[in-house]
């Protein structure tokens, strides 16, 4: 709950005794008020938790509405402090049009007309109040969320530091184990096809895929520790061939066609888009069809965003799929296909921190086509092969 000062309603009616008057209708039902005395005095108080405001309209000069407006502007993105302005009654003149229409700044403005029925002043006071409670409860909600987003900051950060250093330090030690387990094989003599050599098949495996979590693992955390790529641009077209020169001898052995209808330059790393193509392009490879693999690759202007497009022929998956696919170690096919599902993980870091999103359109059967959107920047370049 909030402090009852945040409950006051401050009064400022400079002429005559209508201050005290109306802090005692106030006062009497209930409603905690303050009289100032002097603009200035108002002003400051506004520094505190205010309820609500109720100011004579000879109280606000040019002058005041300006220094008040000032104030207004100021406020906290959840506050909208409610202001009473009592004015005077009869027939609306010149002036008083436009005095109501030098009111419109101050924001959260009701006008009431004098003189005053009691019921009309408390009934606008306390709706008043209750919307400003309203506002106070977001204020509150608000410094919730901050304080539990905070904590959650910290929380991944050190998380993150976690997998970086597990990542990069249990290296060595699996490095260790594969070496003394390749001396004890050799010492008991293992031969072909007995329950040992079996045995050791099994150790090197798990090693192999020990290594290989590892080795994305440590890949996925540079990316956080990793500076935002700079504002400099990036040759799309570079980074695919950069990708297809990396994976030249799996496309050679399955004999996959990889074609290139254009790509636009970015601003970004080259090298980090490097990865995006040479992971996506590689899935295509693994989970490829007895057919020849087709991967087509291709990019289209929308609006203020390039969307580049990796499409194969594969096997495809459920589109239900679509998204678990890019989170960390989600992996669909465990044992028929190798693999950390690591590697679309790493796709949707580089591209989010690029101020991007990457996706996925498939059916089983009849391949899938992933398309990650950039900030547009240049033109289409010349085709690549």
């Amino acid at each position: 709950m909030e402090p009852s000062s945040a409950e006051r309603v401050l009064i400022h009616a400079p002429y005559g005794r209508d201050g005290e008057i109306i802090g005692r209708v106030l006062e009497s039902a209930g409603v905690a008020s303050q009289v100032c005395n002097g603009f200035g005095e108002l002003c400051g108080e506004l520094s505190c938790d205010t309820g609500a405001v109720m100011i004579a309209d000879e109280g606000l000069s040019p002058a005041n509405i300006k220094a008040l407006a000032g104030i207004m502007d100021r406020q906290e993105p959840w506050s909208d402090l409610p202001l009473i302005v009592l004015t005077g009654s009869g027939e609306p003149t010149e002036w008083s049009r436009y005095r109501a229409k030098m009111f419109k700044p101050l924001g959260n403005v009701t006008l009431l007309e004098r003189p005053l029925r009691t019921e009309t002043a408390v009934s606008a006071v306390d709706a008043a109040l209750r919307a400003r409670r309203r506002q106070y409860e977001t204020r509150a909600l608000l410094k919730s969320l901050r304080e539990t987003n905070t904590q959650l900051m910290a929380t991944n950060r050190e998380l993150e530091e976690f997998s970086y250093i597990a990542s990069h330090d249990l290296q060595e030690p699996l490095r260790t184990v594969n070496i003394y387990v390749d001396l004890i094989l050799r010492s008991v003599r293992a031969k072909p096809g007995d329950e040992v050599s079996q045995f050791t098949g099994f150790v090197h495996k798990g090693i192999r895929r020990m290594e290989a979590i590892l080795r994305d693992l440590l890949a996925f955390s540079r990316l956080i520790h990793e500076p935002r790529p700079a504002q400099q641009a990036a040759n799309l077209r570079e980074s695919l061939q950069d990708a297809l020169a990396m994976l030249d001898a799996r496309i050679r052995e399955s004999k996959a066609a990889v074609t290139c209808d254009g790509l636009p330059e970015i601003l970004g790393s080259q090298a980090q888009f490097s990865q995006v193509f040479e992971n996506l392009i590689a899935n295509a490879i693994k989970y490829r069809k007895p057919d020849p693999l087709r991967v087509r690759i291709w990019s289209r202007r929308e609006g203020e965003r390039w969307v580049i497009a990796v499409q194969d022929n594969g096997i495809g998956f459920e589109q239900e799929h679509a998204t678990k696919i890019f989170g960390l170690f989600k992996r669909l096919h465990r044992d028929e296909y190798p693999g950390t599902g690591v590697g679309l993980a790493i796709c949707k870091r580089i591209v989010e921190r690029h101020g991007g999103e990457i996706w996925a359109e498939s059916r089983p059967g009849m391949g899938a086509t992933f398309y990650f959107a950039v900030p547009a920047m240049g033109q289409m370049l010349v085709k690549a092969s």
